[in-house]
């Protein structure tokens, strides 16, 4: 068989496995076999560590990884990664106090110091600094799953142990959805417990994967991954359920079903939307008795619907135009969907772009039409495509998380706004109907986050971080973020630290012993042992407050105190084994989302305005915006195919979650370099716009806008729509020439092109999924590109 990328990464988890068992448990010599295996958990999955002379050689999947996949064996090669932080590091030109040393900043070489050295500095700069002039940039969870040292609430408890900071409010991953959705529906609906599978296998007929990637996507777990939903997708494959996708992608979901592809043109799917309730209601084809009863305001929706509020009827002949999707399927569509036992899978993507708080909305009020909420197999959800969607869940007490405690500051900037922060300090935006004035921010720190990874428009945010007086970071490896601090501590990677944690996300059927695996390399420290140290520097009370007199064991001990499974297992049992197993009771896998809220919306009324589905809120409307309304609106994005930008930059860039990593994670193992197209990340494009752009597969591409530009390995297929290309997220910034002004990105991290534009006033949530860009081939001098190395160090 020839060897290509594809069946390479199809085999390799099962290669990987026979291989180190087979050639690293040998033992021709006689001797005692000194392995050890030691129970940890991951994002990954949850494994035991094989360990030979205190190195990590093997990664054995525990009983609970249904399936194992080859990201879990990166976690080798990323400990032992050339791009470790070996010992905390000053930036050179700060350490000097030049006057320009912030224009340094991810352009400078670092000086070695002693752990002493750099917490002084940065425990001074605390005291000094006013709580509100410090920004904890510290931004979701998925660097570490643990409980204790999870590194977003480890640092907001730091914060408010010493008086508090800035925060971030709202998210990158449902920005937009998480912001409406409560009002909407009574609840965010993007992580909630979605119905059970055995109640989809048994009922649905049709289920629609609007934009969503069940397959890729439930790969990993912002707790522990288990993939027990491998098993289910072949039950769903043979169970005769037509599948239908709407994307611009063929994904792995959409080919594995065999589902029937509508290729949308990106970012219209709310006039799509809009269309099918418009020939449901002129066709009395719509549930009137469920709108009637269980929502609200479709009264004060109609006349937008129809044309009458804006003089344009919302038809499938004037969809056609905007998406690209003939009237006459649009059509079939909405009386399949009104005629069969349907299911709306939604999506996170489309929320972010922008408008995107329309998204969920405008799914939400289809499914209203269709009068099919609450019914098994039916109805709509956001989260079957994310950490184990569908699984029945345990209802026992799982490992509780470390309480952040109250800080002073109560100032917040919006997910996706930290660059307009940094960049106009004083300046008042709107948000949710409120006025919020931006802080002038003095110190930024963060602590296992990749700000430059996920914040959009990559070279805006570069110059914002070179406003702060400091810039701190905890990291194990040089990540594109911790390039641009002043201050940077090395952090221990999950093998090299105790911990404990639940899997997965929604069956929360396992409580998992993360054990350390190895000694921590080189001087690198647990953050929770940085942090306190901090603490103690600023004072005998913030000390207290933040580790209440408890150690890291300690809180891992009294944290599982808490769980059901201490009631029946000692600590040091669980310990011992790695895990304790919860059973799933029967009567959960008939569980089925808003059942309740159906059989009686007066007693399980939601928590809406009405206690019903808000098709239309005053509130909403009373705001005032222009660009969000108080129904499901279609506007116009600022960047998409039907717009003039694209005579200019004629293709749309979406940027999916990447299939081989999490987010950023990874990019500097050997999975992801094997996934590199000529040493960058992949760009997907069509054979119709390849050929119109001299470009051929494997070519080194540059893919550029007004706002920056970046090399990618051309991919040629046809499993992309013509006139739209796709990057994964993720790849690290790695610039040409840091010191040069939007420089060439050597590696494709995608969000050099990316719009920090807000999805509207209401969220100001990110919407990076509304690009435009050019692509040719690369004519200019190619550099060697090289994510696992680390900068210039001068040892002191």
């Amino acid at each position: 068989m020839k060897i290509t990328r594809r069946n390479f990464l199809k085999g390799s988890a099962a290669t990987a496995t026979v291989v180190g068992a087979s050639a690293l448990n040998a033992n021709p010599l006689g001797s005692l076999d000194i392995t050890k295996k030691i129970p940890h958990a991951t994002h990954f999955g949850a494994f035991y560590a094989k360990v030979k002379d205190g190195k990590v050689y093997d990664l054995e999947p525990q009983e609970s990884d249904a399936g194992p996949t080859v990201l879990t064996k990166a976690l080798i090669d990323r400990v032992y990664s050339p791009s470790r932080i070996k010992y905390p590091v000053v930036r050179k030109s700060f350490l000097e106090g030049k006057a320009n040393n912030k224009e340094l900043r991810g352009a400078d070489e670092f000086v070695r110091v002693s752990w002493d050295e750099a917490l002084d500095l940065v425990a001074k700069k605390l005291k000094d600094t006013p709580n509100k002039n410090i920004y904890n940039g510290s931004y979701g969870g998925w660097g570490h799953p643990g409980r204790v040292s999870r590194s977003n609430v480890l640092t907001g408890r730091f914060f408010n142990s010493i008086g508090g900071a800035v925060r971030t409010n709202g998210e990158y991953s449902n920005g937009a959805a998480g912001q409406v959705n409560p009002y909407i529906v009574g609840d965010m609906e993007v992580y909630s417990l979605q119905t059970a599978h055995e109640q989809f296998l048994e009922n649905s007929e049709v289920i629609v994967l609007w934009g969503c990637d069940w397959l890729k996507d439930n790969k990993i777990d912002f707790a522990v991954a288990n993939r027990k939903n491998d098993d289910y997708f072949k039950k769903y494959k043979k169970s005769g359920i037509k599948f239908i996708s709407i994307d611009p992608i063929s994904t792995q979901s959409s080919k594995f079903f065999g589902a029937e592809e509508i290729k949308i043109r990106p970012n219209t799917d709310i006039a799509l939307m809009l269309a099918m309730m418009n020939h449901l209601y002129k066709t009395n084809k719509y549930d009137k008795k469920f709108v009637e009863k269980y929502t609200d305001g479709f009264d004060k929706f109609l006349p937008y619907l129809l044309g009458k509020k804006d003089g344009i009827d919302k038809t499938p002949e004037w969809a056609a135009k905007i998406t690209e999707i003939p009237a006459k399927k649009i059509k079939e569509l909405a009386e399949l969907f009104v005629s069969k036992k349907t299911f709306l899978s939604g999506n996170w993507a489309n929320q972010r772009a922008h408008h995107g708080e329309q998204a969920d909305w405008g799914i939400i009020t289809l499914a209203s039409m269709l009068g099919k909420i609450g019914l098994p197999g039916q109805g709509f959800g956001f989260s079957m495509h994310y950490a184990g969607g569908g699984q029945a869940r345990s209802g026992k007490k799982i490992v509780p998380g470390l309480s952040q405690g109250k800080g002073k500051v109560k100032d917040f900037v919006p997910a996706s706004r930290i660059s307009d922060m940094l960049l106009n300090p004083g300046k008042t935006i709107e948000y949710k109907g409120n006025p919020v004035t931006y802080n002038k921010i003095d110190v930024m720190y963060v602590c296992g986050s990749n700000v430059v990874g996920h914040h959009p428009d990559t070279n805006e945010l570069v110059e914002a971080m070179r406003k702060p007086d400091m810039v701190v970071v905890h990291e194990p490896w040089w990540t594109s973020t911790a390039r641009m601090a002043d201050v940077v501590f090395p952090s221990t990677t999950t093998f090299e630290r105790d911990d404990l944690t639940f899997g997965g996300s929604y069956s929360q059927d396992y409580v998992y012993a993360m054990r350390k695996v190895i000694e921590p390399l080189y001087e690198s420290r647990d953050d929770f042992e940085i942090f306190a140290d901090i603490a103690k520097r600023i004072g005998k009370k913030e000390h207290k407050k933040f580790t209440k007199k408890r150690s890291q064991m300690d809180w891992i001990k009294y944290l599982y105190g808490k769980t059901d499974a201490s009631k029946t297992v000692s600590f040091e049992d669980f310990w011992a084994k790695g895990y304790v197993k919860y059973e799933i009771p029967e009567e959960a896998y008939k569980f089925v989302r808003h059942s309740a809220f159906r059989k009686d919306p007066v007693k399980n009324a939601l928590k809406t305005e009405s206690g019903k589905i808000q098709i239309y809120l005053d509130k909403f409307e009373k705001f005032g915006y222009k660009d969000f309304k108080g129904h499901v609106t279609w506007f116009e994005p600022a960047e998409y195919l039907g717009s003039k930008e694209s005579k200019e930059f004629p293709l749309h860039l979406v940027s999916p979650h990447p299939t081989y990593r999490i987010h950023s994670q990874l990019d500097n193992t050997w999975v992801s370099r094997f996934h590199k197209v000529n040493g960058r990340e992949p760009i997907r494009i069509n054979p119709a716009d390849a050929k119109k752009y001299s470009i051929t597969d494997g070519e080194l591409v540059e893919v550029y806008n007004n706002r920056g530009r970046i090399l990618a390995g051309a991919v040629v297929t046809n499993d992309i729509r013509a006139g739209v290309a796709a990057i994964e997220e993720g790849a690290w910034y790695m610039p040409v020439n840091p010191k040069e002004n939007k420089s060439l990105c050597n590696n494709g991290q995608v969000n050099v092109l990316t719009s920090s534009r807000p999805t509207s006033t209401m969220a100001q949530a990110t919407s990076v999924n509304t690009t435009l860009v050019a692509v040719k081939p690369y004519k200019g001098e190619v550099k060697p590109n090289d994510v696992a190395i680390s900068p210039k160090i001068i040892l002191s």
